[in-house]
């Protein structure tokens, strides 16, 4: 009885040893039993830094680790298992391999989701339901690159460099400093012969002043006569003022042949003697009509004689 119950641990015994055995190589290589676990591909360019084990990383928390690389000759793939079975990630997801270090040595994987939020109700990523165009599901593909590391800054300067001297940057700079330098000293000497220019501009602007000044009077008086000019036109294309002036002028056309005649007629009296005669005679005759017509106004204005003299005074009108 009692070699049966020693046999019997010893067997319980061997048992337990082999379970711990498996399971801690199924835990090794990343297996669970449970099968709780969902696994991603990720196609790597580069992927420095990266080994079996490193660590997945959503927002700054482990999720997951790096079960399995294969090297190809197009991408270097690792198998991401996710160990969080509630972990929803919308797409489109990409995988960005980062180094924990700013010196390098081990990198991580970190998952970014650029999609829209997917709903609280949102299927499992092992769920047979998984719409892989909206989210993150169990055996997707996704596309990975690699994140900012001091390997890669110190290629891309050394690449930088290499394209510097290829192209001669240096050597370019420089002519290219010469170049603006030549251009400041030439535009400084433009702006100097600007200011001349605005000097004369100055001086210009003031004897145009004193001209405007000066002809300023003759302006005005032009002004005022070509006001006059005006209203004279504008008088003159009035019909009255035109049909005076033409009635105007046939009067005097009129006189003017009127005159004539009688001029002709009166040199021709005043060259005869007996007219002559004869018109001497009736002034004289009238002369002395009016004399005794009215004598007091015509003896008024004969010279006053003194009483010494020896002339008469003049007879008394009756």
């Amino acid at each position: 009885m009692r070699r049966s119950v020693r046999e019997a641990l010893v067997g319980f015994s061997l048992l337990a040893a082999i379970a711990s055995a498996v399971g801690l190589s199924f835990w090794l290589r990343g297996l669970s039993i449970s099968r709780q676990h969902w696994t991603v591909e990720a196609r790597f360019t580069q992927a420095d830094g990266l080994a079996v084990r490193s660590p997945v990383v959503y927002r700054g928390v482990i999720v997951g680790t790096v079960r399995t690389m294969q090297i190809t000759q197009e991408a270097v793939v690792a198998q991401l298992e996710i160990t969080n079975a509630n972990l929803r990630l919308a797409q489109p997801t990409v995988a960005e391999i980062g180094q924990l270090s700013l010196l390098g040595g081990e990198s991580q994987v970190a998952l970014l989701s650029s999609g829209p939020p997917l709903p609280a109700d949102a299927p499992s990523p092992r769920a047979k339901d998984c719409d892989r165009q909206r989210m993150l599901c169990d055996g997707a593909s996704i596309r990975g690159s690699e994140g900012a590391s001091l390997s890669s800054l110190t290629t891309l300067m050394y690449q930088m460099l290499a394209q510097v001297e290829q192209d001669q940057l240096v050597e370019k700079v420089a002519g290219l400093t010469t170049s603006i330098d030549q251009t400041a000293k030439e535009a400084t000497a433009f702006l100097a012969e600007g200011r001349g220019l605005v000097k004369d501009g100055k001086s210009l602007f003031t004897n145009l002043d004193a001209s405007v000044d000066q002809i300023q009077p003759t302006l005005t008086n032009l002004n005022a006569g070509s006001a006059q000019l005006r209203e004279l036109i504008a008088a003159l294309d009035n019909p009255k003022m035109l049909g005076d002036l033409q009635q105007t002028m046939s009067n005097a056309e009129r006189l003017t042949a009127q005159w004539g005649a009688v001029g002709g007629d009166v040199h021709q009296l005043t060259a005869d003697p007996r007219f002559m005669d004869g018109l001497r005679s009736v002034a004289v005759g009238l002369g002395q009509f009016f004399e005794e017509l009215y004598p007091a106004q015509t003896g008024a204005t004969q010279p006053q004689v003194l009483p010494d003299s020896k002339t008469p005074p003049a007879a008394e009108p009756r």
